[in-house]
């Protein structure tokens, strides 16, 4: 025992040489893990610069390629997108702005490719479902452009998905209007209508789409729905004017388009367009002049009456219909022959004055009637009329809306 004990006791030597080896240890161990940390500081700091240059080089390249976009410069879009999507690969929002941009390029055949691959990977993509609508309307595909719109109007939206989903249905609206599919037009309308919200820019723009289908009953309620609140609006009065007319109904015509070219806001449109409006209205002025309105004394009413007789004779003429007094002519046309049988049997009907028409109501009615019948049917057995019985024949389309309310 007195040995064992004596071979456990370390000497003052062994115990300064065990410290040694124990401080180099630690030394060495402190040192391999300040190494390991500076490495690892070192390589995160690196790493973290390295991405924080490829994010703010993706940021440049993006920004660059969005302004070259929105400038109108599609083709200078697509080098700058490819050169951020390549920085910043997989970003949805950079490979949708991309294909819009080889699509505004008119590189076809790349952007729908690439539209299409987002697709598979997102079918419910509201912008993506659009994009390749309007990419298969500009191919002609029609079917594939109608399954695409309505596609995009059920998709999924970030944002105010309420507005873009509107948008979208004008959009398909004005496609199906150009493709002459107006009763498709008319019915989607219907839609965009019942969801629009109440302020003036959506309703003049769904008004004016009803005009292209048209549909001008219904662009027209909306104009005077427009013009009963608030100050006059410049395009509702244009619009209520061009409806009016559209539907025969030439005195409300006449009174927006004199609203129209005073307003204050009219010196904006173009020279054309006050043209436009003018020629429209004097055309409804001279319409009116042909009309004998009740609103009329007798023998105005008379007057108008025997000279629109005169118009519809003279244009008889033209077109070889026989007429009193001048020999020669023959009946023509499977419509013309009945309605002058209905003249012979009017009592001295080729010797109507206006004394007579001014003393007989009942007779100025009954040539009145028989004048659009005329005008109808030579519209249908004559040539296209001109001047003033051109204007005569778009009153007998529809007599009573010439002053209806």
């Amino acid at each position: 025992m007195p040995f064992l004990k004596s071979q456990l006791v370390l000497t003052p030597e062994e115990r300064s040489q065990k410290r040694k080896v124990v401080l180099r240890d630690t030394i060495a161990l402190l040192t391999l893990l300040v190494v390991t940390a500076a490495l690892f500081t070192g390589t995160v700091f690196l790493f973290r610069s390295f991405t924080n240059l490829r994010s703010r080089l993706a940021k440049r390249w993006l920004a660059r390629g969005e302004a070259a976009l929105h400038n109108g410069h599609p083709e200078l879009a697509v080098e700058d997108l490819r050169s951020a999507l390549a920085y910043s690969p997989g970003q949805r929002t950079i490979e949708v702005e991309l294909a819009e941009a080889l699509a505004g390029a008119g590189r076809t055949q790349e952007a729908t490719s690439y539209f299409n691959t987002l697709w598979e990977a997102e079918p419910g993509s509201g912008i993506i479902n659009l994009q390749l609508a309007r990419l298969a309307a500009r191919q002609n595909n029609q079917d594939e452009a109608l399954e695409h719109y309505r596609a995009s109007i059920y998709g999924t939206w970030e944002g105010d998905g309420t507005t873009r989903r509107r948008e979208v249905r004008l959009e398909l609206i004005d496609y199906l209007i150009g493709m002459r599919r107006d009763e498709q037009a008319r019915s989607e309308l219907l839609i965009a209508v019942g969801n629009a919200p109440d302020d003036i820019p959506t309703r003049l723009e769904i008004a004016a789409l009803m005009e292209k289908a048209g549909d001008p009953a219904s662009a027209s309620q909306i104009y005077k729905k427009i013009l009963q609140h608030g100050a006059p609006n410049l395009a509702a009065l244009e619009g209520a004017g061009r409806t009016a007319f559209a539907l025969g109904n030439y005195a409300q015509a006449r009174d927006y388009l004199e609203k129209a070219l005073n307003h204050p806001a009219i010196a904006t449109q173009s020279a054309q367009a006050r043209q436009d409006l003018r020629d429209l209205l004097e055309e409804a002025v001279q319409i009116l002049l042909l009309y004998p309105s009740p609103s009329l004394s007798t023998r105005a009413q008379a007057e108008r009456v025997l000279r629109d007789r005169n118009l519809v004779f003279d244009r008889l003429g033209a077109c070889g219909v026989s007429l009193p007094g001048k020999p020669g002519g023959q009946i023509t046309g499977p419509l013309i022959g009945p309605v002058m049988d209905k003249w012979t049997q009017l009592p001295n009907w080729a010797n109507l004055t206006v004394a007579r028409l001014q003393k007989d109501e009942a007779l100025r009615q009954q040539v009145l009637d028989l004048v659009y019948e005329t005008v109808n049917a030579a519209d249908r057995d004559c040539p296209t009329p001109t001047a003033e019985n051109a204007l005569l024949s778009r009153i007998a389309k529809n007599p009573g809306a010439v002053e209806a309310q």
